[in-house]
C-alpha cells in the first residue's frame, strides 16, 4: 500500500479528492494537509509518503516551493499538481522541476483515473527494482562474506596461502581488509549455538569501538571475532572487551559464553600459532566459572583465579560429604595438590569423584545399573560447578536409599509438590523438577508415587485438568486459549484427556453447568 499526501487550502478540493479515491481500486492511504507549510511539517515527521499531490496557488507557500523543499527531503516522491486552466506559467516551472503529472481543475474522473493510475504504475516499477537491487546486492555480499570466512578459517586451521601482506609501508602490519593490527576472541558456548544463529557484527563494532570486525564460525559451540586491535591497549582494555562479549551474548542471545582474546596480530602467519594458544588455554574452562574472560597471557586476574575456584567449590564439597561419613581424603587431597601451585587435569579430578563415588557405594549385583549411571554422569559434567551438583544429587539418592529421617523425604516431595503447582502451565518434566531438588529422575519417579500413591506425570496430569475444570466454569474463556493455559498447546489431546478424566468434552462440561 502506498500512502498520499493531498494538500489543498480548499477543504471541499480535498473531500473530492478523497471521494475519488475512493471509488477506483487503488491501494491508497490518504492523508491531508490544508497549507504548504503544514504539508512540508508533516512530511518532516512521516518520511514514508510516496504520492504528493498538491494545488499549485496556495498562499504564502504555495505547491511549487513545497515540491521543491519535498524533493530535497524525499528525492524519489511522485508529485501531482492540480491547477486551473489559464495558469501556464506555473505549468512549465512544474516541468523545470521534473514534475510532469499534472491535473487540471475542475477535476475531469477520467483524467483523474488516469494521472493517478499512471503514478501509482510508476511506484510499482521502482518498488521491484528496489527490491530486484537489494536482492542482486545481497547475493553479492553473500558471496563475498562466504569468500572471507573460508580464507579466515583456512588461516586460523593453517591451510591455504598466506595473504600478500604489504611489506613496503612499515606502518601498515597487515594488509588483509584493511586491518592495521589485528586481535581474535574466540568464543566458546560449549554447546550447540553458532549452527542457530546468524551474529549481527553491528551492536559488536558499537560496544567495542572499533571500526572493523568479522565472525568466523568454526563449529557449532566456537566462534572466532577478528577484529582491529591496538598496540596500546592494556590488560584492563581486553578483559573489558571480554567482558562486554559475554554480557552481550547473555543479554541478546540468553548463552553463557567463555571468551579467550589473543595478543596482538602483526602479521597474518602470527593467526595459526596465537589460535592453537587460545585453544590450549580453553582446555581448562572445566574449571572456569560461567563467564570467564582469559587471554593469552593470564586469566581474568591471574592464573590463581581457576585454583581458588575448584578450591572453592572442592572445599563445599567435602562440608556435605561429612553429612554421610564417607572418607573424603582423595578430595582433601586434590585441595592440597591445588594450595601447593601443582596443576590438575579435568580427568584426575573426575577420577577422584568416581573413587568417592565407589566408596560411597560399592557396585553389587542389585545396584550395577545405578552405579554405572552416576559413572556416567560424572564422565559427562561439562563444569567443575556440574561435577559438583551431580555429586550431590548422587549422595542425595543415597542418603534418601539407605532410609534417612522420613520427615527429610516428605519435605522433599512437599517441594515437588510446590513445583508442580506453580509450574504446570510450563513445559515442566520429570527431569527438570529432579534437578530442582537435586535427585535423580528415576528415584525422584519411586519416592513420588511411595508418598503420593501415583506418578508425577499423573499427579501433573489431575492438576492442570482440574485447573481447566475451573477455568471452564469461571470464566467465558475460548476452550483452546484454556487448554493452552493449563499445558496442553495441542487441543486435540487437551479434549481427549479432559474427556478421559471427567466423562465429558470440555464444551460439554461448560453447558452442563450452565455457562
Amino acid at each position: 500500500m502506498y500512502k498520499m499526501l493531498v494538500v489543498d487550502d480548499d477543504r471541499s478540493e480535498r473531500e473530492g479528492v478523497k471521494f475519488l479515491t475512493g471509488q477506483f481500486d487503488w491501494e491508497l492511504e490518504i492523508a491531508e494537509a490544508d497549507s504548504g507549510e503544514a504539508a512540508l511539517e508533516y512530511i518532516r515527521n512521516h518520511d514514508n509518503i510516496d504520492i504528493l499531490l498538491t494545488d499549485i496557488r496556495m498562499r504564502e507557500l504555495d505547491g511549487l516551493q513545497l515540491a521543491q523543499q519535498v524533493k530535497e527531503l524525499l528525492p524519489h516522491i511522485k508529485i501531482i499538481f492540480m491547477s486551473a486552466y489559464g495558469e501556464f506559467e506555473y505549468a512549465q516551472k512544474a516541468i523545470d522541476l521534473n514534475v510532469t503529472h499534472y491535473i487540471l481543475k475542475p477535476v475531469e474522473i477520467g483524467e483523474f483515473m488516469r494521472v493517478v493510475s499512471n503514478v501509482i504504475r510508476l511506484c510499482d516499477e521502482e518498488q521491484k527494482e528496489k527490491l530486484k537491487n537489494e536482492r542482486i546486492q545481497e547475493i553479492y555480499w553473500k558471496g563475498i562474506r562466504y569468500e572471507k570466512q573460508q580464507f579466515l578459517y583456512d588461516l586460523i586451521h593453517g591451510r591455504g596461502m598466506i595473504a600478500e601482506e604489504d611489506n613496503e609501508s612499515p606502518d601498515t602490519a597487515i594488509h588483509f581488509s584493511g586491518y592495521r593490527y589485528l586481535r581474535m576472541a574466540m568464543i566458546h558456548t560449549g554447546s550447540r549455538f553458532f549452527d542457530r544463529i546468524d551474529i549481527d557484527v553491528e551492536p559488536v563494532l558499537e560496544g567495542m569501538a572499533c571500526v572493523k570486525a568479522d565472525f568466523v564460525n568454526l563449529n557449532e559451540m566456537q566462534s572466532v571475532l577478528l577484529y582491529e586491535g591496538r598496540p596500546e591497549e592494556t590488560k584492563e582494555d581486553l578483559i573489558r572487551t571480554g567482558s562486554f562479549l559475554v554480557g552481550l551474548f547473555k543479554e541478546k542471545h540468553r548463552t553463557d559464553v567463555s571468551i579467550v582474546i589473543s595478543g596482538l596480530i602483526e602479521s597474518l602467519k602470527q593467526i595459526g600459532s596465537e589460535y592453537n594458544l587460545m585453544e590450549t588455554m580453553l582446555a581448562n574452562q572445566f574449571f572456569m566459572e560461567k563467564g570467564a574472560v582469559l587471554y593469552t597471557g593470564e586469566v581474568k586476574s591471574g592464573d590463581r583465579d581457576v585454583y581458588s575456584h575448584t578450591r572453592r567449590i572442592l572445599l563445599d564439597m567435602t562440608e556435605w560429604l561429612k553429612e554421610i561419613e564417607v572418607d573424603n581424603d582423595k578430595i582433601v587431597l586434590l585441595i592440597e595438590l591445588l594450595e601447593g601451585g601443582k596443576t590438575v587435569s579435568e580427568n584426575y579430578v573426575k577420577y577422584v569423584c568416581t573413587e568417592v563415588l565407589k566408596s560411597i557405594d560399592r557396585p553389587t549385583q542389585q545396584n550395577v545399573n545405578e552405579f554405572m549411571m552416576g559413572l556416567e554422569r560424572i564422565h559427562n559434567a561439562s563444569s567443575l560447578m556440574e561435577l559438583m551438583q551431580v555429586m550431590r544429587s548422587i549422595a542425595q539418592d543415597l542418603i534418601a536409599s539407605v532410609e534417612r529421617p522420613r520427615e527429610l523425604l516428605r519435605s522433599v516431595i512437599e517441594e515437588v509438590v510446590l513445583i508442580l503447582d506453580r509450574e504446570y502451565s510450563s513445559e515442566i518434566t520429570l527431569e527438570s523438577i529432579a534437578k530442582q531438588v537435586y535427585l535423580s529422575p528415576g528415584y525422584l519417579s519411586r519416592l513420588f508415587k511411595k508418598y503420593k500413591g501415583k506418578s508425577i506425570v499423573k499427579y501433573m496430569t489431575s492438576i492442570r485438568l482440574e485447573k481447566a475444570g475451573e477455568l471452564l466454569l469461571a470464566s467465558n474463556k475460548k476452550i483452546t486459549d484454556i487448554g493452552k493455559e493449563v499445558g496442553y498447546p495441542n487441543f486435540a489431546y487437551f479434549s481427549a484427556l479432559f474427556k478421559n478424566n471427567y466423562g465429558k468434552t470440555p464444551s460439554q462440561y461448560r453447558e452442563e453447568h450452565g455457562l
